[in-house]
C-alpha cells in the first residue's frame, strides 16, 4: 500500500509487473557479470537498448536512415582503432537492418511501394545488373575479388538509394538530415584540427609510421591531415562537398541564426578541405558553385559567380599571392599541368590503354589497381595504380561498363537540375535540391582524380543525396498541400477569457 497524505491506494498490478521484471533483469545481468564475465555482461546489458532501438525504428523507419548515416561517418574511426575489423560488414549490417525492418513494417500495414519506382530505381537496377553479370566476365580470376568490389561499386548504391526513397519521404527528413550532418563535420574537422595543433594519436601514427601511410600524408609539401577518414583524399572530398551543400543551403533559410549557423560549418569544411591537402577537392567548390550558379536562373547571380570563380582561379593559376603560405602554395599545385604526379597518372593510363584494348568489358570487378594483387599477383593491370573512381570502373568493367556508369551519374546530375530549373514551386526546398545536386557534381568531376565516389563514408552520403532530389517532386507536392490547407483554415483567434470561479 501507498500512502498520500491521509489516503491509501492499492499498487497497481501494472506497476508490480514493471518492478519484478526489473529485478528479475537486474538479477540476470549480475548473474552474467559474476559467471560469464565483462564481455557476456556487456551484451546482455545491451539487450534492452536494443529492443528501445527495434520498437523505435519500427515505428519511424526513417529514424533507422538517419542512424545508417551517423554510423557509416564512424566506421573509418573505428578501423583504425581495430585493424582486423571488417569495416564494410558494418555498413552491411545497417543496410540489412534497415531492408528487416521495412519489411516487417510491410507485414504490419500497407507500404506504399511506388515511392521508390523513380528512374533513379531503375538505373540503379540496371548498374547493379551490369556488376552481377561481371562474375562471368572470362577475365576474371576470383569470385573473391568480384565479392570484396562489387558491394561499394553496386550493391551500396543501389540500396541506400532505394531505402532512403521508400523511408525519408516527407521534407522533415531532409532537413533531419542536414542538421546531423553538419554536426558531424563541424565534429570531423575539429578531430582533424586536433591533429593539426595537438598531435596524432597512438593508433594514428600506426598508421602512418607502420602501415605506411606517411608516404603519402607526411610529404615534402607539409602533412596532409585526414580527421577519422580512411585518407586525406576522403576527407577533403568530404569537407568539399560539405562547404558547397551548406553554404547554398544557408541561402534558403530565413532564420538568422540557422542561416549564420550553416555559413560557419561551410567555412569549417573549407577549412578541413585545405589542411588535407588534396588538390583535387578544389574541383568540388569549383564545379559545385558553377553547377549552382547555372541553375540560378537569375542573371545578375550568374554573371557575379562566374565573374568570382573566374577570380579565383585567376588568383590561383595566373598569380603568385600568398606562395609563402603551404596551404594555398599547394592548392595553387593543382592548377599545374606539369606537375609531377600528374604526369605520372598520365603515364600509367597510356599504359592501361594498351592492356584495355582486348576488354570491352573489362578485367572483372576487384581486379584493377593495386588491391587486386590479392586475388591477381602477377596479372599486369595489378602492378599499375588506377588513382582515379572512373579509371578504377574502366580497368574493372571496361568501356561498355564507363559509358553506362558516367551515363547513370550524368543523368542524375540533369535530372536533379531540371528539377530545380523547371519544376520545384518551393523556394526552399529548390535551394536544397540545388545544393545537393552541384555538391554531387564536384564529387563527380573529384573522382576523376581520386577513387572517392563509392568510399565510405562519402559514398553512402552522396547516395542519400540522390535519393532526396529523386524525392524532391513528392516534397514540393507535400509543401503545396500544407500551403493550400494554411490559405484555407481561417486564422485561429485566442478564446475569450471567462470566468469560471
Amino acid at each position: 500500500m501507498e500512502r498520500y497524505g491521509s489516503i491509501t491506494t492499492p499498487v497497481s498490478v501494472p506497476r508490480l509487473i514493471v518492478w519484478a521484471l526489473l529485478a528479475g533483469g537486474v538479477a540476470v545481468l549480475a548473474m552474467t557479470f559474476t559467471k560469464y564475465g565483462v564481455l557476456a555482461g556487456l551484451a546482455v546489458s545491451a539487450i534492452p537498448a536494443a529492443l528501445c532501438i527495434l520498437w523505435v525504428t519500427l515505428r519511424d523507419p526513417g529514424l533507422s536512415m538517419l542512424g545508417l548515416f551517423v554510423v557509416n561517418y564512424f566506421i573509418m574511426a573505428l578501423t583504425r582503432y581495430a585493424h582486423d575489423l571488417p569495416f564494410g560488414l558494418i555498413l552491411d549490417a545497417l543496410i540489412f537492418y534497415n531492408i528487416l525492418i521495412i519489411s516487417l513494417q510491410a507485414m504490419m500495414h500497407r507500404i506504399e511501394w511506388k515511392r521508390a519506382s523513380s528512374g533513379l530505381t531503375v538505373v540503379a537496377a540496371i548498374w547493379v545488373a551490369y556488376c552481377t553479370l561481371e562474375v562471368v566476365n572470362p577475365e576474371s580470376v576470383s569470385v573473391a575479388g568480384w565479392f570484396s568490389s562489387v558491394r561499394s561499386v553496386a550493391f551500396y548504391f543501389f540500396f541506400i538509394t532505394v531505402l532512403t526513397q521508400l523511408t525519408m519521404s516527407e521534407y522533415k527528413y531532409l532537413k533531419y538530415m542536414l542538421i546531423i550532418w553538419s554536426v558531424l563535420t563541424l565534429i570531423a574537422v575539429a578531430k582533424a584540427c586536433i591533429q593539426k595543433f595537438i598531435g596524432f594519436n597512438a593508433a594514428e601514427n600506426y598508421w602512418l609510421f607502420v602501415l605506411g601511410g606517411r608516404s603519402t600524408h607526411i610529404i615534402r609539401s607539409g602533412v596532409r591531415y585526414f580527421s577519422f577518414f580512411s585518407d586525406a583524399a576522403n576527407f577533403g572530398a568530404s569537407m568539399g562537398l560539405s562547404m558547397v551543400v551548406f553554404s547554398i543551403s544557408a541561402l534558403y533559410y530565413r532564420n538568422p541564426w540557422i542561416k549564420t549557423y550553416l555559413l560557419l560549418v561551410a567555412a569549417a569544411a573549407c577549412y578541413g578541405m585545405l589542411i588535407s591537402g588534396t588538390r583535387s577537392a578544389l574541383a568540388v567548390p569549383f564545379i559545385g558553385y558553377t553547377a549552382f550558379i547555372m541553375m540560378s536562373r537569375n542573371i545578375k547571380v550568374i554573371v557575379a559567380g562566374i565573374l568570382l570563380v573566374l577570380a579565383a582561379f585567376v588568383f590561383l593559376k595566373f598569380t603568385t599571392i600568398g606562395q609563402g603560405n603551404a596551404i594555398v602554395r599547394r592548392a595553387r599545385s593543382a592548377f599545374n599541368t606539369q606537375d609531377a604526379s600528374f604526369q605520372v597518372r598520365l603515364e600509367n593510363q597510356a599504359k592501361l590503354r594498351e592492356l584495355m584494348r582486348d576488354k570491352p568489358f573489362g578485367a572483372g570487378l576487384g581486379h584493377g589497381g593495386g588491391k587486386a594483387k590479392t586475388f591477381a599477383p602477377d596479372a599486369p593491370l595489378s602492378q599499375i595504380p588506377t588513382d582515379s573512381w572512373f579509371v578504377m570502373i574502366w580497368v574493372e568493367t571496361g568501356v561498355v561498363g564507363i559509358l553506362l556508369h558516367i551515363g547513370i551519374l550524368l543523368y542524375i546530375l540533369a535530372r536533379g537540375a531540371w528539377l530545380v530549373v523547371f519544376k520545384l514551386r518551393n523556394v526552399q526546398l529548390r535551394g536544397f535540391t540545388a545544393a545537393l545536386t552541384a555538391g554531387i557534381s564536384g564529387i563527380v568531376v573529384m573522382a576523376y582524380a581520386n577513387e572517392v565516389l563509392g568510399q565510405i563514408p562519402t559514398g553512402a552520403i552522396l547516395y542519400m543525396c540522390m535519393g532526396f532530389i529523386f524525392l524532391a517532386p513528392r516534397f514540393d507536392r507535400e509543401l503545396t498541400r500544407k500551403e493550400i490547407l494554411d490559405k484555407a483554415m481561417p486564422a485561429q483567434r485566442p478564446p475569450l477569457r471567462e470566468n469560471y470561479e
